[in-house]
This record gives C-alpha cells, structure tokens and sequence, in this order.
C-alpha cells in the first residue's frame, strides 16, 4: 500500500472531518424535522379533540332556551359579548350570552332546557344567583343563570328531557346572600362548557348556537305552570 504524502494525509483528514461535519448537520436536521413533525402531529390531534368536543355541542342542540307563548308574540333579543368585561367579584370576562326579555317583569318569560341531559347543579351561586347546570348525553355542561324560580324542586342526578321546563327568567344573584335580586335587568345568562383530558372546564361562546337555535323554538301556553 502506497503511503500518502504528507499533503495527503492532511486533505484526507479535513475529508474525513467535512463528513463527519456533514453528517452530524443532517443527523440534526433529520431530528429537528422529526421534532417539526411531531409538533405537527400533536397539533393537528388537539385540533382533532377540540373539533370532535365542538361537534358534540351541535349532537345535544335540541330547543331554543326560551320558548314562544301561542297567545301572543315573545319577542327575545340577545348579543355576542362574549368576554365583554364584567367587574363583580373582580375584573373577568363575560363567559356566557344574555338573552333578555320584552319586559323586565321577574318570574313571567319560562326557560327549558336546550338539551337531554342530568341535573349536576343546582341551587344559589353568588353570581348566578338561583341557577341549574345539566350534563347533556354527549358531556357538554349547559348552565342556565339568575332565575326567579324553579318549576320544580330539581335535585342532582335527575334526568331531564329537551324542551322540559326549568324554570322562569329573574334577576338573582350578584349577592351572597340568597335571593339577592334587582342587581341587574331581568335576564337568562346561558353558559356552555367542555371538558376533556387537558382541561376540566372550557368556556365555549353561545352566541352562534343561539343563533342556530332560533329556529327551534317550542311553543307553550302563557298560562302553562
């Protein structure tokens, strides 16, 4: 074998370091393209769980939270304001929609529930006042806020049906004591709420399946109990 020069050995060496200078380059592009790709892949599964968490808001939809009277018209208006600033208890985000009656009469406009679903709460709450929170069949919390009254004496683990009637539209809350009222204008507060594995309690803004839910409108009797 024929040994190489002095000038060899030296080009072989700076040959041999390039490769290897080479090699470890690609080594870390080749993991930081990994990395990219497992940033990607897990994004793309949040957003996955987070469509399929949305999508069952839509499977519970069944009935607009205010139903229409047959002897005359009632008119319900509400806003997007979503995370408009609320300062009771503390500067806070509006996590929630107000639907607000033709009048600000307490204890007369009925709300039913929007969904199948299971007591989970119920009873005074120092912001919500006299409030019910139902677990639909597809694990979405609806919370219904500031009654005037019950239309019966709801208990936890009782199973309600969409359409079922829940009770009237007040002005509760804003108090710890119970029954505070006259904080506010007569109004129902409808809250929406997902949780999975990431998170216990996901604020979902109601505005648009409100809108949605416009059109189902049930029917009753103004003097129906």
């Amino acid at each position: 074998m024929r040994k190489l020069s002095a000038a060899g050995q030296l080009l072989l060496l700076v040959s041999l370091g390039l490769v290897i200078l080479g090699s470890e380059q690609r080594i870390r592009e080749q993991a930081g393209l990994a990395g990219a790709e497992k940033k990607q892949e897990r994004t793309e599964e949040t957003a996955r769980r987070y469509y399929e968490l949305y999508e069952n808001i839509w499977k519970d939809l069944e009935y607009f939270p205010i139903p229409q009277w047959k002897e005359r018209e009632l008119p319900v208006t509400f806003e997007n304001s979503w995370l408009i600033e609320r300062t009771y208890g503390g500067t806070r985000g509006h996590e929630g929609t107000d639907l607000m009656p033709p009048e600000n009469k307490s204890g007369v406009y009925p709300v039913v529930s929007i969904s199948d679903g299971t007591v989970e709460n119920v009873g005074w709450l120092e912001k919500g006042g006299w409030r019910i929170g139902i677990r639909s069949v597809h694990d979405v919390y609806f919370y219904y806020a500031h009654f005037a009254s019950y239309a019966e004496e709801f208990q936890k683990g009782d199973v309600v049906k969409a359409g079922q009637l829940l009770g009237y539209m007040g002005d509760t809350g804003y108090g710890k004591q119970e029954g505070t009222s006259g904080q506010f204008p007569v109004h129902l507060h409808l809250g929406i709420y997902l949780r999975s594995e990431e998170f216990q309690e996901l604020a979902v803004n109601p505005y648009w399946f409100l809108r949605y839910l416009e059109q189902e409108r049930l029917t009753v009797s103004q003097e129906d109990p």
